[in-house]
């Protein structure tokens, strides 16, 4: 639910923060950290110093292996950049550390145009400009459907179809999975596993913020993806990827990015995309996990207005769509994208808009980072059959309380 906060005048806004810079020449470089190819960026930026003359933007790509290290350095070290890309997760930790400028004034003008603010909220403020975004969705193998006498045009709608599915397509002859379930992995396993929980009316965090991730309904998710597990590849998703585009694996939950990569790299691959099954017909909902990227200013900067300014004209639909069509990984974040028949149009793409409807986010805590290695380390206990479900959720419970303690 959108945080109800005060309207505010956008110029007047923005005014004010121009006036908040430190001091700093302004024909310093304007400077942008983000993770994208610089061959997919720097035309943007390039049109964006055209309208703006006298703004110089200086682009840094991050990489993901070490993007979140470098700029927790850069804080630390006060050489953070003016604007940069962050993670939907970890905005909370910065918000809450006091390091991002507030930017609720251009929050209350722009919030009923875009989706995914959950992520940039803090005590009713807001610190991120959602960017992109992007869920997950279940691939799955029409041939190896047909070779298990399942039915192609039908997915699994639910658990028990899900896993029914999973087994008849392991029990054929070769070297054949029925499902890729992800283990050994930083930020992967805690988005397959929820999705199962919160399709199950499962949490984190109850609303008056208490700790439920010991939950039964958790339980029972848990129970299901162990059982799912016995009918699974268990690995890294580069290793789930390369079985399922060689024919080996009947499904997997995964992302928009490897429509891409099969088209180039398994061209003769037959496939489909269908929403993430629920609990059972009657019950739950196509859940997921939804994440985006966030675009945020630094309280230090010199350029708050500068930096906003690139913020809105990166999020504006035109270049938020030519980033996503280039990368074909992301959606725009702009509700636009739900009209757009270049996102809506393709049969596997459209699943993915879909689905974000029905997706959730990481709980907007500060200690979530630590939080999801709890939840990461839980879950594969019970994968590697070294802990019960009930006893790894409620050890995972009372480590995620005493985390959220440190934030009170």
């Amino acid at each position: 639910m959108r945080p109800i906060l005060r309207k505010l005048v956008l110029p007047v806004a923005l005014a004010a923060l121009a006036g908040c810079g430190g001091g700093e020449a302004d024909d310093k470089p304007l400077r942008f950290w983000q993770f994208w190819d610089s061959a997919v960026m720097e035309p943007m930026i390039r049109e964006f110093e055209i309208r703006n003359p006298g703004i110089k933007v200086e682009v840094e790509q991050l990489t993901w292996k070490s993007g979140l290290e470098k700029i927790q350095a850069a804080v630390a070290s006060g050489t953070q950049p003016d604007l940069c890309e962050l993670g939907s997760t970890w905005v909370p930790r910065f918000s809450y550390e006091g390091v991002l400028e507030d930017l609720t004034p251009v929050y209350t003008e722009i919030a009923d145009s875009f989706i995914m603010w959950e992520s940039a909220a803090w005590k009713d403020r807001m610190y991120g400009l959602p960017w992109v975004q992007g869920s997950r969705a279940l691939f799955y193998n029409t041939d190896l459907f047909t070779r298990a006498g399942l039915d192609p045009d039908r997915p699994p709608q639910t658990w028990d179809e899900l896993l029914d599915a999973a087994r008849r397509i392991d029990g054929l002859p070769g070297e054949v999975s029925g499902f890729g379930l992800n283990l050994g992995e930083r930020y992967v396993l805690f988005k397959k596993f929820m999705a199962f929980a919160w399709g199950n009316g499962g949490s984190v965090f109850a609303a008056d913020g208490s700790v439920v991730f010991d939950s039964i309904e958790n339980l029972e998710a848990l129970e299901f993806y162990r059982e799912l597990a016995k009918y699974s590849l268990k690995e890294k998703q580069e290793v789930l990827d390369h079985f399922f585009k060689s024919g080996q694996l009947g499904m997997q939950i995964s992302g928009a990015w490897n429509l891409k990569n099969y088209a180039i790299e398994a061209p003769g691959l037959k496939y489909r995309i269908a929403l993430v099954p629920k609990p059972a017909g009657d019950r739950g909902e196509h859940a997921s996990f939804a994440g985006a990227e966030m675009l945020v200013v630094f309280k230090s900067s010199a350029r708050k207005a500068d930096a906003i300014k690139l913020a809105r004209f990166l999020q504006d639909y035109p270049q938020a769509k030519k980033l996503c069509l280039d990368v074909q990984s992301v959606f725009p974040a702009s509700k636009i994208v739900f009209k757009d028949e270049a996102f809506v149009g393709d049969d596997k793409t459209r699943v993915f808009i879909d689905q974000s409807l029905t997706s959730q986010t990481a709980p907007p805590h500060p200690g979530w980072i630590e939080m999801e290695e709890v939840i990461d380390r839980s879950v594969e206990e019970v994968m590697y059959g070294r802990a019960e479900p009930r006893e790894a959720l409620k050890k995972a419970a009372d480590e995620i309380r005493r985390i959220a303690g440190r934030f009170q």
